[in-house]
This record gives structure tokens, C-alpha cells and sequence, in this order.
């Protein structure tokens, strides 16, 4: 049974026993005596017992054990290497220039000593062991030709941490961390000193003054962004907080709107609520809400964490609020997927209607202004029975499938035939659902109003429904169209008889012939056509009238 003590080591805590730490202690005392004699040997000093609680951390992780023994202590100090080793003339036995058949990694810092500007070439250069100066005209000839390289010189600038301590400048250029290797860099640092003093009494002092003007402008200028960027930051960072929270709280408003008034008709009536079954809206609403505010959530706390730099939320919620979302995301597509069901199969029916003749064998066709207007259905000898529907705009934003066709009929009377379509689970389903069509008209003697749109009974839902309208003219008949009802029925066929300046309700004459439907053109039509055949040296005659 040995009796262990705690040290601290450059800050790391560690557990070691007695007699490992007397060995440990002889060994930094070794050390000190050695480096006492360096103006900076608190530094020297500091830097290697950085290395050797490095060193010991790595042995405990490796062992996977918590104690240091004596074995760990000289396992560190052979590798580091002892002070009398090289006093007596032994540091043959060590490799001081860092170089083996395996070469030691290389880290990417900023090398402060031999910089022009900010070192970050001198760095490049440590890290693929190759001369500075290559590196510096790679960037130069970047600049010159392609015009990013201050832009990347900028970058790497502020990306590079800047070597400060001694190992980091070992770990620079891929030198051993050991003694010999301390007392090198120390030796080559010295003779550095002296080298730049000599150079500064025989080298112009207006051109060191330039480099040094340069760096000081440099330097401050990259520390002015970076401390504006910091707070450019936390300005917007806030803001986004503030705008995230705003979000939330109109997330959850629309939530419990939503919810009270899920069962409600009036919202059943609204696109596209009105394509989801009642049972299954609060749960789609529900999981709707956690798809949307559980990632702002997330953004929110990692806003505050980069911020205010607090840990704001532990693992465990973390974990349970992407578990949430994960679980109303699957919820979510569920209910989708059954709800699609609806829409598996189409049915149809259609009714045809014989419409009123007149001697005139005129027949004016309009879109009506309202939704709903009034139809006429003959009545079994009593007359003609008229239902007036009132109008209501509550359902507008439905999809609105209406199609109009005008075709030639073979009989004296006009036809009107209505196709109703829809969809749903099964066919049956889907032919109720095409009953919950509400489509009128009205005529009026020689006057056809048309509903522009059709709309659904009560509550129904959206499925897919459509209503193809056919309407059946007999020969030798003369129409008389609405602007806007004539776009409907030929789109752009009618363009050559419409003046431009025509209002929405002016009417077209429209002939109904054995041959298809005419109209007369416009003068300005006649004109154009003129003289297009003229530009073209077409000789055939114009004609005044379009036939389709």
C-alpha cells in the first residue's frame, strides 16, 4: 500500500504517489538549476512542465489508470531527457534538429519572428518545410493575377492562431519537445538576437521603421474588426433572438386558435383546412406546431449560448426536444398519408338540360357577377319553379375547377349538359363527395348567366372536385358574348374580333354555323393582317371574318 498525493502540474490536477513525486520533484529542481542562469527561465520552465503534464495525461489515458508511479515518471523523464545528459557532452545521443525516418507533425501557427506582416507565410512555410520566400511570392503573384490573395492573406490571418510559447513554436517546425531541443531553440533564439541587432546598426533604419509602421497598421486594424465583429455579433444575435421569439409566440396563438376552433364550420370551409378530416386536424395541427417550434428552440438556445456563452440547456432536454420532433415529424406524416387516402379513387355523374328557344335564335351568354344565381327547372306542368340560393364567399380560396366548352347542336333547342367530379376513398365515397357540388345558371329569355365558380355544399371537403360545363347552340343561331365569358369559352380565338378597347361586359357577335363559329374582325385587325401580307408579298385576299 503506497500513499499518494495531489499535484498540480501547468494546471492539470493529477493523483501520484510519494515516491513518484519526490522523483518528479528532483527531476523539475534538475531543471530550474540548469535554466537559472536564462533571463526568461520562468518561461523556460513554465513551457516544460506544460510538456511533461501533457506527457502524463496521455500515459494515464493510454493506461487507462488514475495514479502516477515511478515507471510514468521515468518513462517522461527519459523521453524528455535530463540535464547532466547533455552538460557532459551526450546530446550526440539526441536528435536536437527534430528530423527521423518518421517526421513529427507539423501544427499550422503564425510565426511572429519571421514575418513581413503577420507571419502567416513564415507559418505555411514551418508546416511543408519549405523557405518563406516562396510562399511570400505565391501570394504576391495571386494578388497581382487573380486578385484574392490579400483576401486570403486576410483570412488565414485571422484563422492562424500566432505562436507565443515556446512548444508552440517547436510544434511549429516539428521539433522534439525535449530538453535538447528547449536548450536549441533557446541557443538559436539568442544567436537571432544578436543577428537582428547587428542587422539594425548596418541596415537603413527608415526601411525597419516601414515594416514596423506596416505591422503596427495591420495589427490594429485586424483587432479593430475583430473586436467590432464581436459585437456586430451579439447585435444581431440579440435581434434574432428577439425576431425567434416573436415567431414563437405567434406559433402558439395560431395554436390555440387553431385547436378552439378546430371543429368549428366556418374554419372547416377554409383552404387547405378544408382538405383535412375533422378527427385527424388537432393532431396534424399539433404536430405542425413541434415541426416548426422545437428547431427554433434549438436556434434559440444556441443563439444564447454563442452570445452570453452559457450552457443554457442540458444533453438530456436536448436529446428529448430532437426526440419530440422526430416523433411529430413521423405523427405528422402519418396522418398525412391517411388523409391522402381520400383521394385514392374518381367518380362522376353528369345531367342534361333542354334550355328555352326563342324566334330569334339569339342567345346572349354572361358570367355572372355572384358565386350563386338562380336556375330555372322545368316543373311537371305547373311552370317553371325558381330557386334562389343566397351567395357566400367563405370558401373562395378552394381550388376552383371550372371548364366551360361550346359545341354545335344537331336539334333546334340549346342543351345544357354538367358534368360533376370528385374524388375519395372509394367510388362510392368519391360520387357523394361530386354531390356536394353546388353549380347554377339562370336564363332569362334570350340571356344565359353563368356562375363563375362553383362552390360545396355546407361543410364538405376538398375533394378534388370539378365541373365541366357543355353548352349545346343549334345552326343558324347568333351568340352574343360577354368579354369575359368569351375568354373562357375560346381563350385566345376571338382576339382578331375583340377591340382592345372593349370593356370586361361588352358583347362579341358570335355566328353559329354548320362549319364552326365566326366572327366578324376588326377594322384594326383587317389593317394589321394588310399589311403583313404586303411586308411578306402574300397576294391572297383578306378576310373579315374568323372561323373556328
Amino acid at each position: 500500500m503506497n500513499k499518494t498525493i495531489i499535484i498540480n502540474i501547468s494546471g492539470v490536477i493529477f493523483h501520484i504517489e510519494e515516491d513518484a513525486y519526490q522523483l518528479l520533484k528532483s527531476y523539475m529542481d534538475d531543471i530550474k538549476r540548469h535554466f537559472g542562469s536564462y533571463k526568461d527561465n520562468f518561461e523556460i520552465v513554465s513551457d516544460i512542465e506544460s510538456r511533461i503534464a501533457e506527457m502524463l495525461s496521455e500515459l494515464l489515458l493510454t493506461e487507462n489508470k488514475q495514479v502516477i508511479v515511478v515507471a510514468d515518471v521515468n518513462n517522461v523523464t527519459q523521453r524528455m531527457g535530463k540535464p547532466a545528459d547533455f552538460e557532459t557532452g551526450e546530446e550526440e545521443d539526441y536528435d536536437l534538429s527534430g528530423n527521423s525516418e518518421t517526421p513529427l507533425p507539423r501544427k499550422l501557427f503564425r510565426d511572429a519572428e519571421d514575418r513581413f506582416i503577420g507571419g502567416v507565410c513564415a507559418g505555411i512555410a514551418h508546416y511543408f518545410d519549405i523557405d518563406a520566400k516562396w510562399v511570400r511570392i505565391a501570394f504576391i503573384l495571386m494578388f497581382i493575377f487573380y486578385g484574392f490573395g490579400l483576401l486570403t492573406y486576410a483570412l488565414l490571418w485571422i484563422v492562424m492562431p500566432k505562436a507565443k510559447t515556446r512548444t508552440e513554436k517547436m510544434e511549429m517546425k516539428g521539433e522534439k519537445i525535449n530538453l535538447q531541443a528547449f536548450q536549441k531553440n533557446i541557443e538559436e533564439e539568442l544567436n537571432a538576437v544578436k543577428s537582428n541587432f547587428k542587422n539594425v546598426r548596418e541596415n537603413v533604419p527608415a526601411l525597419h521603421k516601414l515594416g514596423s509602421f506596416i505591422r503596427d497598421v495591420f495589427e490594429g486594424l485586424f483587432n479593430f474588426l475583430g473586436n467590432s465583429g464581436k459585437m456586430v455579433f451579439k447585435f444581431i444575435g440579440i435581434c434574432l433572438m428577439v425576431f425567434i421569439g416573436i415567431l414563437l409566440t405567434v406559433a402558439f396563438v395560431f395554436l390555440m386558435v387553431f385547436l378552439g376552433y378546430a371543429g368549428n364550420t366556418d374554419i372547416a370551409t377554409i383552404f387547405p383546412l378544408n382538405i383535412i378530416n375533422e378527427p385527424l386536424r388537432p393532431i396534424l395541427f399539433i404536430c405542425s406546431f413541434l415541426v416548426i417550434v422545437v428547431p427554433l428552440l434549438a436556434l434559440l438556445f444556441l443563439l444564447l449560448r454563442l452570445v452570453f456563452n452559457s450552457k443554457t440547456i442540458s444533453r438530456s432536454v436536448s436529446f428529448g426536444l430532437a426526440t419530440l420532433w422526430i416523433l411529430a415529424v413521423a405523427v405528422g406524416v402519418f396522418c398525412i398519408a391517411k388523409n391522402a387516402t381520400e383521394f385514392k379513387e374518381e367518380a362522376s355523374y353528369s345531367e342534361s338540360l333542354t334550355l328555352k328557344a326563342n324566334s330569334a335564335n339569339t342567345y346572349i351568354l354572361k358570367l355572372g357577377d355572384e358565386r350563386t344565381v338562380q336556375e330555372n327547372i322545368s316543373g311537371d306542368g305547373l311552370g317553371a319553379k325558381v330557386i334562389t340560393i343566397a351567395g357566400s364567399d367563405r370558401d373562395f380560396d378552394t381550388p376552383n375547377n371550372l371548364d366551360f366548352e361550346l359545341k354545335i347542336s344537331e336539334g333546334d333547342f340549346p342543351i345544357l349538359s354538367k358534368t360533376y367530379a370528385a374524388r375519395g376513398s372509394n367510388f362510392n365515397q368519391a360520387l357523394k363527395n361530386a354531390h356536394q357540388i353546388d353549380y347554377y345558371y339562370h336564363q332569362k329569355d334570350s340571356i344565359l348567366t353563368f356562375d363563375y365558380r362553383f362552390g360545396l355544399k355546407g361543410a364538405s371537403l376538398w375533394r378534388s372536385q370539378k365541373v365541366d360545363i357543355k353548352l349545346q347552340i343549334p345552326i343558324n343561331s347568333t351568340l352574343l358574348i360577354e368579354k369575359r365569358m368569351a375568354n373562357r369559352l375560346f381563350r385566345y380565338e376571338l382576339d382578331n374580333c375583340i377591340d382592345e378597347e372593349a370593356s370586361d361586359d361588352s358583347l362579341i357577335p358570335v355566328k353559329v354555323t354548320k362549319n364552326g363559329f365566326s366572327c366578324n374582325k376588326t377594322l384594326e385587325a383587317i389593317e394589321k393582317q394588310k399589311k403583313y401580307n404586303t411586308e411578306h408579298e402574300i397576294e391572297e385576299e383578306v378576310s373579315d371574318t374568323v372561323l373556328f
